[in-house]
Order: C-alpha cells, then sequence, then structure tokens
C-alpha cells in the first residue's frame, strides 16, 4: 500500500508541475502576443526635434527586416539589424528635419563586404545633406570592418582604452582529412572543375595551388578596396595605411589616434557634448534608436498601385522550406514567393536578391525553373549580395540582367559528388560490424557502409559530369557566350564581382536599389510612382518565435569557441544531408576577417 501510495503521490506531483509549466508557459505566450500586438498597434513613434540618430551596429546584418522579435520584445535581447532598415532609416533621416544628425557606433559589425559597402554608400550619401555624421566605438573597440564603415562620417572618437585591431586581412579554410584518417572514415569525392575546392577539406590538409590562388585575389580585393577607401576620407596616402598595417604599429585607439585615424579620444559623456554643441542643444540629447526610427515614413506613399517585387534568396540551397534557425533557402519556399510575385498582376516586374553559397543542384534547378517562368511574363534583374555562387549562380541564370557589387563573390560553376563510407569506423572505433544481402550490385552504393566501388564511382563521376555539362549549358545560354568559352572561366573557379564584370558572367555594377530601379525601368513604372514589396512574407508569429527562441537562447549562452565549432558542426551537418546528390556549392563559407 505504501508503494501505491507513493506512486500515486509521485504521479500527481508530476501533474501538477506539468499543470504549473502550462501555466507558466502560458503566460509567457500571453505576454510576448501583448507585447508584439502593443507594437503591431503603436503606429509611428513621436520624434522630437533636434533628435539624433543612433545607429548602433554591432552584430549580424540581415538581408531583409525580421519584424518584431518576440524574444527580444519580452527579453529585451537586441535585434540583428537589416540592411533595408539601414538604408530607409538614413534615407528618411537626411529628409527629416527632426533628425539632426546621426551617430554611428559600428563595433562589433558583422556583415559580408558587399553588405558593409551598400551601409557604407547609404553614410556617404546621408552626408550630402549636410547634417552631421559622427561615428566612435561601442565598448567593443574597432576593427577593419567597423573602422571601414566609421571612416564615412565627419569624425571618429573613441574611448582611450579599447583595441584597436588595423593589422591587415586574413581567409582562413578548415581541413577535415586528419579528423577523417583518425575515426577511419573512407570519403570518395567527385568534382568537375579544377577549382572546386569544396572537396579538398575531405582530400588535404592544407590549400592546393589552384584554390589559394583564388582566395589570395579575394584577399587582394578586400584589401586593396579597404586601403583606398580609409586613405581617401583620412586624407592619407596609399601606402601610408598599408605602412600603418603592415608594421603593426597599431594596436590600441591610443595608437590610432597618434597615426590621425582617429580624431580624438573621448568617453561617451564627452561625444555627447559634442553632439549637443553641434545640434545646439543645451539639455540633454535627444536620441532615437535605428529600431525605433526604422518605423518612421517621412516620403509619402505612393498613390500608384504598381509594384516592384523583391524576391529574396538567402542561405544554403536546400529541398523543402526556408529556415532562419539552420540558415537555408528552401526550394519550395522561394517557388512559393517567385510565384506569388508572377501571378500579382500589380507587380509589374521582380528583382531577385541572392545571398548563397548555393547547395543542392535539384533544389538550384526547381529555383531555377520559378525564376525562370517568372522572366517569360515580366522583367527579372539579379542583385547579387555578398555571394551569390555554383547554385546560387545556377539560378541567377534564368534572369534578364544581372546586377553585382564588385565585392561579391559569385562563379563557382562547377559541380561535386562526396561519399563517405562508415563502415571500418564502425568497425574498429565502436565494434559494430554489419552484413547485407542485395538484389544487384550497385543496390548498397549509397549505403554508407562500404567504400565504392570502380563501376559504382564511375557512375557518380558520369553524374556529376552530366550536371556539370548541364551547368555550362544555361550559362552560355544566359550570358550568351560559347560552351568552350564558359568552360573556361569556369571549372568551378571564384570570381570576384568586379572580376565578374570583366569576364561577362554579370551585366552591370551596382547595389540592391540600383537594382529595383532597373527593373522599374523596364517594367515601365515612373520613378516614385511604385510600391516595393519583398517576398517572402514575414513568417508567422509562432514560427518567427521558434525561430527567435532557438537563436537567442543560443547565442545568449554562447562563447567565441562554441560559434566557432557549431559553424564547421553546421558545414558537416549540410554536407551529410547532401552526400547522395551533386552539389553545387561554394568550396567554403568565405569570411574575410
Amino acid at each position: 500500500m505504501r508503494f501505491l501510495s507513493t506512486l500515486l503521490a509521485s504521479a500527481l506531483g508530476a501533474l501538477i508541475a506539468f499543470a504549473v509549466l502550462l501555466v507558466f508557459v502560458g503566460l509567457i505566450f500571453s505576454a510576448v502576443v501583448a507585447s508584439v500586438g502593443s507594437l503591431g498597434t503603436a503606429g509611428e513613434p513621436a520624434i522630437t526635434s533636434n533628435s539624433v540618430l543612433m545607429m548602433d551596429l554591432s552584430g549580424p546584418i540581415l538581408e531583409q527586416t525580421a519584424g518584431d522579435d518576440p524574444f527580444q520584445v519580452l527579453f529585451d535581447v537586441p535585434t540583428p539589424t537589416s540592411l533595408q532598415d539601414i538604408k530607409r532609416a538614413l534615407t528618411n533621416a537626411a529628409e527629416d528635419d527632426r533628425i539632426a544628425a546621426v551617430w554611428l557606433r559600428p563595433g562589433g559589425v558583422m556583415a559580408g563586404w558587399a553588405t558593409l559597402a551598400d551601409v557604407r554608400q547609404a553614410l556617404v550619401d546621408f552626408k550630402s545633406s549636410g547634417k552631421p555624421l559622427i561615428a566612435s566605438e561601442n565598448d567593443l573597440g574597432m576593427g577593419e570592418a567597423a573602422y571601414y564603415l566609421a571612416s564615412a562620417a565627419d569624425s571618429i572618437f573613441s574611448t582611450p582604452e579599447p583595441f584597436f585591431e588595423f593589422n591587415g586581412f586574413y581567409l582562413g579554410v578548415s581541413f577535415y582529412k586528419g579528423l577523417i584518417d583518425k575515426l577511419n572514415i573512407e570519403p570518395t569525392v567527385i568534382r568537375a572543375g579544377q577549382f572546386k575546392g569544396a572537396v579538398e577539406p575531405y582530400t588535404r590538409r592544407n590549400l592546393s595551388q589552384e584554390n589559394r590562388m583564388q582566395l589570395e585575389v579575394i584577399l587582394a580585393n578586400r584589401y586593396d578596396a579597404f586601403v583606398h577607401t580609409v586613405a581617401e576620407s583620412r586624407d592619407l596616402s596609399a601606402d601610408a595605411v598599408e605602412s600603418l598595417m603592415s608594421t603593426g604599429a597599431l594596436i590600441t585607439a591610443r595608437d590610432a589616434h597618434e597615426a590621425g585615424l582617429i580624431d580624438n579620444l573621448l568617453h561617451d559623456d564627452e561625444v555627447r557634448s559634442q553632439l549637443e554643441s553641434m545640434v545646439g542643444e543645451s539639455d540633454d540629447l535627444n536620441t532615437v534608436s535605428l529600431r525605433r526610427y526604422s518605423r518612421v515614413s517621412v516620403t509619402p506613399a505612393p498613390t500608384s498601385t504598381d509594384e516592384v517585387a523583391v524576391v529574396y534568396a538567402v542561405g544554403t540551397i536546400m529541398g523543402g522550406s526556408s529556415s532562419t534557425y539552420s540558415q537555408t533557402l528552401g526550394a519550395t519556399t522561394f517557388a512559393r514567393a517567385m510565384k506569388r510575385a508572377r501571378e500579382n498582376d500589380r507587380v509589374k516586374a521582380v528583382v531577385l536578391r541572392i545571398n548563397s553559397p548555393g547547395g543542392m543542384v535539384t533544389a538550384s534547378d526547381e529555383m531555377w525553373r520559378a525564376v525562370h517562368l517568372t522572366a517569360g511574363e515580366k522583367p527579372v534583374i539579379v542583385s547579387m549580395g555578398n555571394v551569390a555562387a555554383s547554385g546560387g549562380y545556377w539560378l541567377a541564370t534564368a534572369a534578364d540582367t544581372i546586377m553585382v557589387s564588385p565585392h561579391t563573390i559569385t562563379g563557382s560553376i562547377g559541380v561535386f559528388g562526396i561519399h563517405f563510407s562508415l563502415g571500418r569506423m564502425m568497425d574498429t572505433k565502436l565494434g559494430i560490424t554489419t552484413d547485407r544481402i542485395t538484389t544487384g550490385p550497385f543496390a548498397d552504393m549509397f549505403s554508407g557502409m562500404t567504400p565504392l566501388e570502380p563501376r559504382e564511382q564511375a557512375l557518380l563521376e558520369r553524374a556529376i559530369d552530366q550536371t556539370y555539362a548541364e551547368f555550362l549549358t544555361k550559362v552560355s545560354v544566359s550570358r550568351n557566350m560559347p560552351l568552350d568559352e564558359v568552360d573556361a572561366i569556369a571549372q568551378g573557379r571564384v570570381w570576384t564581382g568586379a572580376d565578374a564584370l570583366d569576364i561577362g558572367l554579370a551585366d552591370i555594377e551596382g547595389g540592391l536599389d540600383d537594382a529595383i530601379a532597373l527593373a522599374a525601368e523596364r517594367g515601365g513604372l515612373e520613378e516614385g510612382a511604385y510600391r516595393v514589396i519583398r517576398l517572402p512574407r514575414p513568417k508567422s508569429f509562432l514560427e518567427e518565435f521558434t525561430d527567435s527562441f532557438m537563436i537567442r537562447a543560443r547565442t545568449l549562452f554562447d562563447s567565441p569557441w562554441d560559434t566557432a565549432l557549431r559553424e564547421q558542426a553546421r558545414l558537416l551537418e549540410e554536407l551529410s544531408q547532401m552526400q547522395r546528390a551533386p552539389l553545387a556549392r561554394l568550396p567554403w563559407d568565405i569570411s574575410v576577417r
């Protein structure tokens, strides 16, 4: 009896605990709904005269506005900034009489160089309004990316003590061959294209000569652009800037001040005093955050119902639905968005914004089909962001015109396939063996437990070669180039946007706003007489809450080591999901630091 009473008490306790948990979750959910609901009905925020727009850009810069983050609303966790919000805020601030100046705090910014170039250009455009633009560090110090943005300001300030990273750029590639050898995993890798370096991390311990060459070109492009931009903005020679970067003389904000890269060493309250005198305020400085000001509309909405649709293709290309959490671009989600743009009679032209390293060929081709169908009915202009390579370039070939930033990473026109045999690892490391019965000589080809036999490897090679030939054909038709000329610049080689223009892989230099203007022109729309809609539509509240909760919860507790290891695990997980299909993916996630 005592056992039964104890069991009943335990069960009752568990039920009560579960009920309390449900109530707690319900309260949190209700609070989030109420918070988001109140934001949605609040309308435009009130902005007082002589306000200063505070642009704190620490953290990642996304392509598209993510909307109000429920997790941020509830727990006041900073949300990522979007390129869309930054550019709109600076455009509005230039015309808004209530905004007297912009205070930029770029420390800790995380973005590709094409995105950084877009942000910097928006800052330069704002300066043409004649309003002050000042920059200062935000307790995170300044690295090259942050200083690249800060160099657009009229004045750059920093507190005396932070580090100041001004020592050049590097690009690292991780190799897994040592790990594979230790685990007794047997890889079979096949590639079409001598530069298709995605296979090298599994077959080598360092860069091949071909990969080293193309990465050196990318790094030199970044370095030269940075040096000349800083030299021009600080009235220095390029040689002087290169000397500062190569001697190791700069390590602190004091060093940067002495070198003329920072105008003055000021604490936060002193920067505020400077701004007060600039805008003519004797009382406390009125500041408005970028997140709050992004809800302000200065220019009147167009009376026309005509539209230009911007369809975003962001992330690693996979089948199914897109996921913010796993940074994947789902072919189903994309095709649905393109269909909405194609079938909407108000949409007169489409901009395809690509920021993708590629991925699965089948998904890339499904997306290509969606673009092709749309281009048959309406003008489609591609706008390439930080990266539009491999599968990302595959779908671009269906558009009318390709617009690229000089800093874009593109090309990588090549295909590879990979097969891992885990049988020997299972036996030698775990003591697990397998036996099999088959109905034919190729039935267990993709079991993952035995290495590919020569006949099986030949089949995989044939499939990769066929896919590569199809890729070349698509580029040949799109760019109106003979196949042999396409093959010569393909081979899996990665190109900068500037080089892509020279060799004919892109048509025009420009950013997203330029692409929208061109699409409107091709659609017969007058300047300012159309709306811009952005697809895919924002996720439902529950989807956004789930994704944002996972991302925020992860970033709250991650150290830099956790982040780096998780990134490696993500890439390996992507690869494991793709190993039964031809892949058109950029060799690495290129991040120049």
